[in-house]
């Protein structure tokens, strides 16, 4: 990321940007129309557990002159520890990837279900039925059990429905996934993608980052909305040291998530673009 670039006045990529194929409150044209207006160059749609907005949004990033990188993020579990695992430049049609996000999505509706549950147990009720409304075409994870919990109030913001409710240490918390790293990297590297951790900082294990490069991660998202200079820095280090590309993104889902965070907020500098293109060309140019 270009630190002299705060202001937007170069060409930059945001490669973490989510739509209402998942958790984010825009549609895949809204999230294209806004990354046009950021003066982003190039983005990749990184939904969880789903890649079905990507037509929509190379349509839309067509017309706007943007370049449209195919991306996930995908949901794994190590130690009791959520992991999010990003996956750029993959064939959406690989049927492994595909047979696995269809149970996956299964998943999350019956972590919907059994949430609600526990949350029943601590006093707080809603029901499943207006969480899964709420989620629609997309893939339902918990920021819709935190607007619902905001919009019944039993929480001031989505933010808070976290803090209190669904992080990790809530009473209605469950893992995404019950997938170790290992196996989501193989899946993403057997469909010709490139696996990076998302947003270390949230991980709070950095030793397992050696770990996971050996068990076939690729990269780092270094620059994130949530990553101050230090943390940049120091997860700048470890890519560095373990000879992983970086990435970043704002981790945009809607400027009234948790996140509070505009499209563009974090701005990469197209080189990590060529770095991760480099990455793809040998890992899968022989192929």
């Amino acid at each position: 990321m270009s630190a002299a670039d705060r202001g937007g006045t170069l060409p930059a990529a945001d490669l973490h940007l989510h739509t209402t194929y998942s958790d984010g409150v825009d549609t895949p044209e809204e999230v294209v129309e806004k990354a046009a207006r950021a003066g982003l160059s190039v983005i990749s749609i990184t939904d969880h557990d789903n890649v079905e907005a990507f037509p929509r949004s190379a349509a839309a990033a067509a017309k706007a002159g943007i370049t449209l990188l195919p991306g996930i993020e995908m949901s794994a579990a190590f130690d009791g520890i959520e992991v999010h695992i990003l996956g750029f430049l993959f064939d959406r049609e690989n049927p492994e990837l595909l047979g696995h996000l269809k149970i996956q999505q299964a998943r999350r509706v019956e972590r919907v279900h059994e949430t609600v549950k526990r949350l029943g147990k601590v006093g707080v009720f809603i029901s499943a039925k207006e969480v899964l409304e709420l989620a629609g075409e997309g893939t339902v994870g918990r920021p819709h059990v935190a607007r619902i919990l905001h919009k019944r109030g039993y929480v001031s913001t989505p933010a808070e429905a976290f803090e209190r409710y669904i992080g990790n240490n809530g009473p209605g918390f469950i893992p995404g996934s019950t997938v170790e790293p290992a196996a989501i990297f193989s899946l993403i590297r057997q469909a010709s993608g490139i696996p990076v951790l998302a947003h270390p900082i949230y991980l709070k294990r950095d030793e397992l980052i050696d770990r996971f490069a050996k068990e076939g991660l690729e990269g780092v998202e270094v620059y994130h909305s949530s990553h101050t200079p230090e943390v940049i820095r120091r997860y700048d280090a470890i890519a560095a040291r373990l000879g992983l590309i970086r990435t970043g993104g704002s981790d945009y889902h809607g400027e009234a998530h948790k996140e509070g965070v505009v499209i563009g907020a974090v701005r990469l500098d197209l080189s990590h673009i060529d770095a991760l293109k480099a990455r793809h060309a040998k890992l899968f140019s022989a192929a």
